[in-house]
């Protein structure tokens, strides 16, 4: 066999297995050059300056700040490390907001969330939450970040709302101290004046002097001043305002626009809604009120209209003018009467919104929960 064997491997044509081929080496990439390797270096500096720079901004920040999907998921979050709040990313980050937060204060961030993803533009809101001990005010500012989410930074600013909600309470009690001012003296001077004219004038009549024409006159100018007074006096001290007559305290606060500004006032009222306390319709009715003040000083309209109606289990106020319109929304807005008018939609629970209207002029709308308990 091994004749045989050798033999066969010696014979000449029999096969033989090749020496396996060395594998293949891959392909040199191109070497950097000196130029490649300078800007590397320079954008990976650029790079690190960039994260100290956000890490240093983030922690000087004192605000909440949230990273969210348009349906509320939060995907990330800072806060000061000293926060009050006792908030970690680990407690809130993979929750919704509706999750977090109550009903009423959840559906309205859900609100502006919503609305700054379908416009585009930056929303802000205020808001307050019973901490414990403590009512706090917070201001939240929306804005989009790309890739399909936002964010939205909370700040606290109790301090403000307090100094805020001061000066316009002061506001009001200084109105309605002019008002009864205005009501109790003047209007009684001229109540006054009223019955001495008209004696006069009878007097002068029975001795057919001719000066009877005169004082007649004199009694009708004081009646129309004395009108004019009462219906001043009842725009500053709103006497009037009830929780179930709030259609009748529009219509006569539209009288008196008409009178005061010499503009068409129309009151659309739904007669079947009641707010459910005075102080809510005392806002509402101071609302309109500076709405209408600023269609007037602001919009020069010629037309107010005044709608006050139900929208399932909420109510919602507008007014309407046909005025020169409103700056556009996304344009800073810091006017004293807009700050005011939201102020006082946020004490009856609700959103006030100011747009243009389809044919020009400006509306504003406060919807509101008619049931609400004020503060």
């Amino acid at each position: 066999m091994a004749k045989v064997f050798s033999s066969a491997v010696s014979r000449p044509g029999t096969m033989r297995s090749k020496p396996a081929a060395p594998p293949a080496a891959p392909p040199a990439e191109p070497s950097a050059t000196v130029d490649d390797k300078a800007e590397i270096a320079r954008l990976r500096d650029k790079l690190e300056r960039s994260e100290e720079f956000n890490h240093a901004l983030l922690t000087t920040v004192s605000d909440l700040i949230f990273e969210l999907r348009k349906d509320g998921l939060i995907l990330s979050f800072h806060a000061p490390r000293d926060n009050e709040f006792s908030l970690t990313a680990d407690a809130v980050v993979g929750r919704r907001l509706m999750e977090l937060l109550t009903t009423s204060v959840g559906q309205l961030a859900m609100h502006y969330l919503e609305k700054a993803f379908r416009t585009g533009a930056a929303q802000t809101f205020s808001c307050q939450y019973l901490l414990p001990g403590k009512l706090r005010y917070f201001e939240t500012r929306i804005a989009l970040r790309g890739g399909g989410t936002a964010l939205a930074i909370v700040r606290d600013v109790t301090d403000r709302e307090t100094l805020e909600r001061e000066v316009v309470e002061s506001s009001s009690r200084v109105q309605t101290r002019i008002g009864q001012d205005i009501h109790d003296g003047l209007g009684q001077h001229l109540t006054g004046i009223t019955f001495l004219s008209r004696a006069l004038e009878k007097n002068l009549a029975a001795k057919n002097l001719p000066e009877a024409a005169e004082a007649a006159e004199i009694s009708k100018l004081v009646i129309e001043a004395l009108s004019q007074t009462r219906n001043l006096a009842r725009g500053l001290f709103p006497v009037e305002v009830e929780s179930t007559r709030l259609g009748q305290s529009f219509r006569e606060l539209a009288t008196t626009a008409e009178q005061l500004f010499h503009i068409s006032c129309v009151v659309e009222c739904d007669h079947q809604l009641a707010v459910s306390n005075r102080n809510a319709s005392t806002h509402l009715f101071r609302l309109v009120q500076e709405a209408i003040h600023n269609a007037v000083k602001h919009g020069k309209a010629h037309r107010v209209t005044i709608q006050l109606g139900a929208a399932g289990d909420k109510a919602v106020l507008r007014v309407i003018d046909d005025g020169v319109g409103f700056p556009p929304e996304g344009t800073r807005r810091t006017g004293l009467g807009l700050r005011i008018m939201t102020y006082r939609a946020q004490k009856v629970g609700g959103t006030l919104e100011v747009q243009p209207g389809q044919n020009g002029g400006t509306v504003v709308t406060c919807t509101f929960n008619p049931n609400i308990d004020e503060n």
